[in-house]
């Protein structure tokens, strides 16, 4: 007979290969749910990002997330095809929006399969609501005003004095919608930031006095703003690995399919899409100032419309 030590050991080593066999049978056995993707999306997004999202998010959904890797041109039918190939009867389906004709082909062929086009920002009248998932812009915005708020606060202080307050700019790819501008400016003033941000184009180069800036906040890279190795805090909309970009930003808000797969794959019982939070990422070591951390992760966390 084995002594009561040997005997527990043994037990809890058995139950420890029992949990085992029935993780990896959930993760195995049950339906994965697809991700549409492509190169090109891999090389911006990060290919090593991408592959510790896919776990994370198969871990808190404890279901696999299969990445269907298609040809960057590849025509609707191409697309149906590559989705049919990667399994026949998958959980459901995640299309980013510039796929979203072979996605209404598949649903044709596949209605009985839940299926969801990924957006981000966009907003198009020929996609469907009840499976279109966009990322909450008004949200995102006035997170961004929020956060912007507090590096101007930083920026305009010196040994407990308040100094005069300096410029925001806003790098745009197009026209901001007055209510979203009206989100960014509310999180601004909440922040005790009173004066009007600067809106720019993208690809414009501003030319007025750099050292009046407190923040910068993208929708996309200002490539001319940033070739200039500035050390004013950038806060940058964007797909990019964080890793690569400037030292100059201090935050990344994705919204990636990547970053809303999980909240998506959250929705497929009910099969209704929604709008939902981008992910913001803080690039690591890049924010020195502790109080200044800690207060960009309090008002992300609290802050709602």
């Amino acid at each position: 007979m084995g002594s009561p030590r040997f005997k527990k050991r043994y037990l809890v080593l058995v139950l420890g290969v029992l949990l085992v066999s029935l993780l990896t049978g959930v993760f195995w056995f049950r339906a994965p749910v697809l991700l549409v993707t492509d190169a090109p999306f891999n090389a911006l997004y990060g290919i090593r990002r991408a592959g510790i999202k896919r776990l994370e998010t198969t871990l808190k959904m404890m279901r696999q997330i299969k990445p269907v890797l298609i040809g960057e041109n590849a025509g609707p039918d191409m697309v149906l095809f590559a989705v049919e190939e990667a399994h026949s009867a998958p959980y459901g389906v995640l299309f980013p929006y510039r796929y979203y004709e072979g996605a209404e082909r598949y649903i044709a062929q596949f209605p009985h399969i839940p299926v969801f086009i990924l957006g981000g920002r966009n907003r198009d009248p020929q996609v469907p609501g009840g499976i279109f998932v966009g990322t909450d812009t008004k949200l995102d915005l006035y997170r961004a005003g929020l956060c912007a708020g507090i590096f101007a606060q930083h920026e305009g202080s010196r040994d407990g004095e308040v100094l005069a307050q300096g410029e925001i700019l806003f790098f745009q790819n197009e026209g901001i919608a007055a209510e979203y501008r009206e989100a960014f400016s509310m999180g601004l003033q909440e922040q005790g930031f009173t004066k009007e941000p600067k809106y720019l184009n993208i690809k414009q180069d501003y030319t007025d006095s750099i050292q009046n800036v407190s923040c910068v906040v993208m929708q996309g890279q200002a490539t001319l703003f940033l070739e200039r190795n500035l050390e004013i805090p950038v806060i940058l909309f964007s797909w990019i690995d964080p890793d690569v970009t400037s030292r100059a930003v201090k935050l990344v808000v994705d919204d990636s399919p990547w970053a809303v797969a999980g909240k998506t794959i959250a929705m497929i019982p009910g099969r209704q899409g929604e709008v939902v939070p981008s992910d913001w990422v803080f690039p690591g070591q890049r924010l020195v100032d502790k109080e200044v951390l800690s207060r960009l992760k309090k008002v992300l966390l609290r802050s709602i419309l």
